[in-house]
Formats: C-alpha cells, sequence, structure tokens
C-alpha cells in the first residue's frame, strides 16, 4: 500500500438515487488543498458541483445506476478542473466504455486466476511512496505479461483496476499520477494479440472516458519493434497525452527523471518488485468488495447518445440549460455570482 495515500474501503452505493448521500471526503492536508484550489475548487464549489452533478445523474433519461458518493463525482470534476459539462459528458462517456466493452472492464476481482497471475509475476504495481510532487507512481514490468499464458485481457483488466483503486483519492486527484512501463523483456507474441481496432478503441477511451490526471508515462528499455507501435498509438492520443510521454534509453536516464529510491530493487530502488507487487495484491482483495461493485453501474445504450446533450431529451429546460450555462464558466461559482 502506497504510503500518504488515503484509501476507503467501505461498502458502495450505485443507487442514482440514494436515500442517503455519502458525502464523505478524506481530510487533505494543506499541500492538496492548494492543489485542489488550483484546479477550482473551495468548500463551495466543492458541495454545489457535486449536488449539480447528483442532480443531473438523477433526471439523465439513459443511467439507470451510477455511484454518486463524493470521492466518485470529485474524481471528474477534478479532472476537468470543474468544467461541469466537461465533467459530465466524462462520466457518461466512462458508462458507455463499461457498458459496451466489459470484458475489459469489469469482474476487476484479484481473486481471478488471469489478474492474480499478472500480479504475482509483477507486471503492474505501485511504487511504496509518493513522489517529491506528492503523486502516485506506478510501475510495469514487461516480463510479468507471457503471451503464451495471457490474453490481451488480462493487462487492459489489470491498469484499470489499479486505476480505479487509485484515482478515486484525494492525492491522485489533485496531484496527478506517474506510469513507468519497463519494456526490456517484453514477450514480442503479446503485440500480435490486439488488433488495430482494439487500439483505435482503446486510444479514444483513454481521451474520452479517463477521468485521471496523468501527469508523466515514462517508458524505458524499448525495443525498436515496440517503439514504432507505440509511435502509432501515441498519434491517436491527445496533444496533452503526448506532451507527457518520456522514453529513456538506460536506466541512468531514467533516473535523471524519476527519484531511484522510489523505484523497485532491481531498477535502482530499495524494495524488491515482488514485496511490491505483494502488498499491492493485499491491497486489492481489500479493495475488492467496492471494485466487483462497479460492475452494477449500468447506463442505457442509444443509436443517439448525444441526444441528451442536443435537445435535452428527458431533462428539464431549465435544467440543461443550465448545464450548458456551465461550460462557459470556469467552476460553479462564476454562474452563483452572476
Amino acid at each position: 500500500m502506497t504510503e500518504g495515500v488515503g484509501f476507503r474501503f467501505g461498502k458502495l452505493s450505485v443507487d442514482k438515487v440514494p436515500d442517503v448521500y455519502d458525502d464523505e471526503v478524506l481530510e487533505m492536508s494543506q499541500f492538496y488543498q492548494d492543489l485542489a484550489k488550483e484546479l477550482g475548487e473551495n468548500e463551495l464549489s466543492r458541495q454545489q458541483s457535486i449536488q449539480q452533478f447528483r442532480d443531473w445523474i438523477a433526471k439523465h433519461p439513459h443511467i439507470k445506476r451510477c455511484r454518486t458518493d463524493a470521492p466518485f463525482l470529485l474524481r471528474f470534476l477534478r479532472t476537468k478542473k470543474y468544467s461541469f459539462i466537461q465533467a459530465a459528458k466524462t462520466l457518461e462517456s466512462y458508462l458507455v466504455a463499461r457498458t459496451k466493452h466489459r470484458k475489459w472492464f469489469n469482474n476487476l476481482d484479484i481473486d481471478e486466476p488471469e489478474l492474480s497471475g499478472l500480479i504475482d509475476a509483477c507486471y503492474l504495481f505501485p511504487l511504496p511512496r509518493l513522489d517529491s510532487n506528492g503523486r502516485a507512481v506506478f510501475f510495469s514490468c514487461s516480463s510479468g505479461f507471457d503471451a503464451n499464458k495471457n490474453t490481451v485481457i488480462g493487462p487492459i483488466k489489470a491498469i484499470h483496476m489499479l486505476g480505479e483503486i487509485f484515482y478515486e483519492t484525494n492525492e491522485a486527484q489533485c496531484a496527478g499520477c506517474v506510469w513507468i512501463f519497463d519494456m526490456e523483456l517484453i514477450d514480442m507474441n503479446a503485440l500480435g494479440l490486439i488488433t488495430v481496432q482494439d487500439i483505435r478503441t482503446l486510444a479514444e477511451l483513454v481521451n474520452t472516458a479517463a477521468a485521471a490526471r496523468i501527469r508523466e508515462l515514462h517508458f524505458i528499455n524499448t525495443p525498436a519493434v515496440a517503439r514504432t507501435i507505440a509511435n502509432l498509438v501515441l498519434q491517436l492520443m491527445s496533444d496533452k497525452i503526448r506532451s507527457r510521454v518520456f522514453c529513456h534509453a538506460s536506466l541512468g536516464d531514467l533516473h535523471s527523471k524519476v527519484d531511484k529510491t522510489l523505484l523497485p530493487k532491481e531498477f535502482g530502488g530499495e524494495i524488491p518488485a515482488a514485496e511490491l507487487a505483494a502488498s499491492y495484491k493485499d491491497l486489492c482483495r481489500k479493495m475488492r468488495p467496492r471494485l466487483l461493485t462497479l460492475d452494477e453501474m449500468e447506463i442505457e445504450l442509444t443509436d443517439n447518445p448525444n441526444s441528451v446533450w442536443t435537445n435535452g431529451e428527458g431533462l428539464e429546460e431549465g435544467a440543461i440549460g443550465s448545464f450548458r450555462k456551465l461550460s462557459s464558466c470556469e467552476n460553479f461559482l462564476d454562474l452563483v455570482a452572476e
């Protein structure tokens, strides 16, 4: 478990209009309060925007079941810097992605053999401490994936599971996260398991449905073939994501960008990768009930998913007008001030 990160382990509700809303947000240090303020957050804007979000979910004609607890909604508000329209559209895309691509996003169960095996093989795990910028750092060893034993679904689910655990924490929402991928021992047969259409779909989901503040992506020891494919994938990503990608020719180059004491012992740090992966597996098991509850969220898929935005289908005219108006404001307080 990453030191300094506040996790919640309680039961989740996916009722879109629960009897009692969950408003609990873990206390933040002044450091993270200042970061949240840079995203447009203060006590009033947070309360008002969460309530606005809940009203929107309650009136949305296609959302059938959805989390409405404060940490979950803050994940979208903070990622989009309190632009309500952008946050709501991202939540909508997130629910659609979960519904259309269940094989990638459902059943995030650490007791499922493939997921369990990937973590045991150190395919993906968080590092033991936050970095100097207060960010969570995640590490992936390509050697943990075996094309003879694993499907392409396993790594996608492993990445999604780690995100679902961390992205609702104050630390990841306010400071963001850093991903590091060691590609030296990548199984080249793995590259033949994913189709071009899968790559396009995943890139689109990252661009439209990922409520995450990804600050940096580091790749080390990347073979030439993998670099070529990675460049093609990056062309499908947003300019913002592309600007945050760093490719390192050596471990020393990575150390110049990332505090090496955070890294696994095999990469210059202090704690062996197997020990970090085992600790993460314990965290996944504690989170298991929450992660499995996510499968109960549901949105109705329609032929015209944008209809709710273009003509206010099923929503009160005044409400949808307010949502549109919010898109031109930096945050909810701008609307209140008018």
